[in-house]
Parts: C-alpha cells; sequence; structure tokens
C-alpha cells in the first residue's frame, strides 16, 4: 500500500495573497455604510499603501491606475470616504452619508514593500443605495379614507431583511414611534397631515412625507348631532321671523299715529290754549318773589311795647269787674 506523506519543513510555508469583504450592502440614502474588510499577504513583507477604487470610475477592473476613491499617499481623497483600517490586516472603509450614485462594486488594493507584492482583492463588495418610503394599508380597499377607518403606514426600503427601529415624523416634527408600522385602530380628522420615516438617529435618511387627509363620514354622523344642527337652524329661522314682524307693526303703527292727530283738529287747538295758560316755571317764581316782599318784620322793642300794651288793658278791663 502506496501512503503519500506531506512534509512541511521550517521556514516553508505557503502563504496566500487575500482580500475577505462583507456580504453586499444595501443602504438607506443619508446613512453611514461601513464595509467590513480584512486581507493578508506574506510575513515578510510590509504593506506601505493602500487603495479603494471604484469600478464605476476604474475600468482596468485591477484598480492599476486612478481615480480612486481613497488613496494613502494622496491628499485630495473624497470627503465621503474615511479608511478606518489599518496596514496590517483590517482595510474597512466607511462611507458617510452615502447616496444613489455611490452605488457600485468597490474593491481594495494593497502594496508592499516588495516590487511584486501588489494586490487587488476580486471580486469586490457590491453596495447599493435606496430611498425609504412610506405605505399605507387600510381597512377600506376603495374610495377615500373616512373618520372611524383602520389604517397602518409602514416605513419600507427596498432591501432585504427588515428595519428595526424608526423615528417619524408628522409634519415634520418628530412623534414617539420607533416601530417599522405606525398603526391607527380608528383614525379622526386630527390625524390628517404629512408622515414621513427615517433611520433611527439618521434623519439625513428621512423619506418623502406621505400624505393623509381624513375626510368626515355622513353616514357614520349620529344621529343627536343630526338634531342639535336643526334645533339651532330652527331657533335662527324663528327669531329672524319675530325680528321682521316686530318690525313691520313699528313701521304701520307710526303712519296711524299721524293721521289721528292730524284728523282732530278740536284736540289740537286745546292742547295749544292749555300750553298758553299754563305759566312757566320762571314766571310762578317771579310772582311768589313779588308777593313775598310785602312782608314786614316789626323790630323786637316795638313787639315788647304792645305786648305791655296788651296786658294793662287786660289788667284795666278785670279790675273795672271787681269795683262793680
Amino acid at each position: 500500500m502506496l501512503q503519500v506523506i506531506l512534509l512541511l519543513l521550517p521556514g516553508v510555508v505557503s502563504v496566500e495573497w487575500r482580500v475577505n469583504y462583507s456580504s453586499p450592502i444595501c443602504a438607506a440614502r443619508g446613512s453611514n455604510v461601513t464595509t467590513d474588510c480584512t486581507f493578508t499577504y506574506p510575513r515578510k513583507q510590509r504593506v506601505q499603501q493602500v487603495r479603494w477604487c471604484s469600478m464605476k470610475s476604474n475600468h482596468d477592473q485591477k484598480c492599476m491606475n486612478g481615480p480612486y476613491v481613497y488613496d494613502s499617499e494622496a491628499n485630495n481623497n473624497q470627503n465621503n470616504f474615511q479608511y478606518i483600517g489599518d496596514k496590517t490586516s483590517n482595510c474597512s472603509l466607511l462611507i458617510s452619508n452615502i447616496n444613489q450614485t455611490h452605488s457600485g462594486e468597490y474593491k481594495f488594493k494593497f502594496i508592499t514593500n516588495d516590487n511584486e507584492g501588489r494586490w487587488t482583492g476580486d471580486p469586490g463588495v457590491e453596495i447599493s443605495v435606496h430611498d425609504l418610503k412610506v405605505y399605507m394599508s387600510r381597512s377600506r380597499e376603495n374610495g377615500s379614507t373616512v373618520v372611524g377607518d383602520s389604517l397602518n403606514l409602514t416605513c419600507t426600503l427596498d432591501c432585504p431583511g427588515k428595519l428595526t427601529e424608526v423615528q417619524w415624523f408628522k409634519n415634520g416634527d418628530p412623534i414617539q414611534q420607533s416601530e417599522p408600522v405606525l398603526t391607527f385602530s380608528r383614525v379622526t380628522a386630527k390625524d390628517s397631515g404629512n408622515y414621513s420615516c427615517s433611520l433611527r438617529n439618521f434623519k439625513t435618511t428621512v423619506s418623502e412625507e406621505f400624505t393623509i387627509y381624513i375626510e368626515a363620514d355622513v353616514t357614520r354622523t349620529p344621529a343627536v348631532l343630526i338634531i342639535v344642527v336643526s334645533l339651532v337652524s330652527l331657533a335662527f329661522i324663528t327669531a329672524a321671523v319675530m325680528l321682521i314682524r316686530r318690525r313691520k307693526k313699528r313701521t304701520q303703527r307710526k303712519p296711524m299715529e299721524e293721521r289721528e292727530e292730524a284728523q282732530d283738529p278740536l284736540y289740537n287747538t286745546l292742547q295749544k290754549t292749555a300750553d298758553k295758560n299754563v305759566p312757566k316755571a320762571k314766571d310762578v317764581q317771579q310772582e311768589d318773589e313779588v308777593e313775598y316782599s310785602f312782608v314786614s318784620i316789626k323790630p323786637k322793642k316795638w313787639l315788647q311795647v304792645s305786648a305791655n300794651t296788651v296786658q294793662e288793658n287786660d289788667s284795666t278791663i278785670y279790675s273795672a269787674v271787681m269795683n262793680g
């Protein structure tokens, strides 16, 4: 039986040049994306330069020539791309505020101090960028949304998997809801508005607004409300009719009084005579003052003399009676 024995001699090690990328990345516009990346090379060599390139602008498929989205030896790298790895094993790249123009395939290339030490990871990592969107599902399939309907608003992204935490907005203001599905069991007129969503803590990923307009459902209006409205309308109509009748009576009464006065000349003559003979308040006051002017008041001394005289006369009369 033939046996094959593989001997690994010390110092003779097979080393493979390699770049390992993360799985394809699906991102929301406005978010930050990290491409996890690792690389290996012969231990005796030392990495001197690292590069990232986009296959949209680099057509040789090996990043042999620029442009590069990142080059450790350049000073004009794009602001959106930041190398967060090192020159030993980590080749991760951070893309900030990503948008649809950043979609595509990216590759990592590194250069060592060896003349033949150049390697590009192939295939690269695929990145796709999409907008967040808001979709509505409701209990009524057709027609407009009316008061009392139930509906759901769902924040979605055209990527595999489901969103975990989001931030909801109504008319641009944040609301306390982190679930991807916003549920309305019974909508009211206050629920009308413009709704949008974004990734949690990433307002730059906010979606386009989705408008909800809630209409009043006449068929669901309570009968009591209809009765109240009818009674109020009847009260206004009754008040208006009564006011019109009162004004009409006043208008008819005034000409009648004027005609009665014009048809009674005797009443007018007597009225004028009475007004002429009745003295005015000023004249009466003057006559009273004239009569009062003839009253005279005697001096106190004269009054005393008169009193004595009366007393003496009484004594004389009394003495005459006694003597008789």
